[in-house]
């Protein structure tokens, strides 16, 4: 309002400083514009609303000792969100149907219901009988949080990485998304352990990777190689997205 004020009474223009100021005031909100980093609603990154729905493509690679060569699995699934309950304690519990089909041209099949639980500092989702904390609010990549708390899983540290970055997957690009570190050792000759999702802003999840590997140590030759002895690798990315 003073600087509205001081600009009509032509006042301004004698005034070296204050023409500083101005262009000072503009280039520092054209900067915050262009910037990644400008404020975002922290729960977009997740959208809960009902018919909300998101379909993946899925891979799977399965090996097993003894076998030349792994099975490998490739189907799609859709996770909708169909219904959301507002619980006593003002949190609420949104209900999502999986369903899957092997290819685009099959119909989908149910296969699960799941829940999610919101919270205004967190969300806990409850999949096959586990309560797993895949997102926690503030987002902040300072922060830690056990994403095992409520369920009886050994302690795994998440953190997240890259907030807000944009992110191209094959096709698709997305300006606002951020990296979901679950485990992350991969420097080991002897195993090889990742848990990664990425999500996006107004989309939710767009990549889940889960990789546990065993190499091999069956002989001097093979140890080191980077030779898969045991392990899987599933993978599922995002191909369409939207309210029903």
């Amino acid at each position: 309002m003073k600087i509205s004020t001081y600009y009509q009474t032509g006042k301004f223009y004698n005034s070296l400083p204050g023409v500083l100021f101005l262009f000072l005031t503009l280039l520092f909100f054209q900067s915050c514009k262009d910037s990644n980093t400008d404020p975002v609603n922290s729960y977009d990154y997740f959208p809960l609303t009902v018919g909300h729905y998101m379909i993946y493509d899925v891979n799977e690679t399965v090996y097993s000792s003894g076998q030349a060569n792994p099975v490998v699995k490739a189907y799609q699934e859709k996770d909708e969100i169909s219904s959301v309950t507002v619980n006593s304690d003002g949190s609420s519990t949104y209900i999502v149907s999986r369903s899957s089909r092997n290819t685009s041209a099959d119909y989908w099949v149910k296969t699960k219901e799941y829940s999610i639980n919101q919270f205004p500092d967190k969300l806990i989702f409850n999949i096959d009988n586990q309560s797993l904390v895949p997102l926690v609010f503030p987002i902040d990549s300072k922060i830690t949080w056990n994403g095992n708390m409520y369920n009886t899983l050994d302690e795994e540290d998440y953190q997240y990485e890259d907030i807000n970055q944009p992110f191209k997957l094959d096709s698709q690009s997305f300006d606002k998304t951020l990296t979901l570190v679950e485990r992350r050792d991969t420097t080991s000759v002897i195993d090889y352990d990742l848990g990664l999702k990425r999500f996006a802003i107004g989309v939710g999840l767009i990549y889940d990777e889960q990789t546990s590997y065993e190499y091999c140590q069956a002989t001097a030759a093979c140890i080191g190689q980077g030779i898969i002895d045991s392990g899987s690798k599933k993978t599922r990315k995002i191909i369409e997205y939207g309210p029903m």
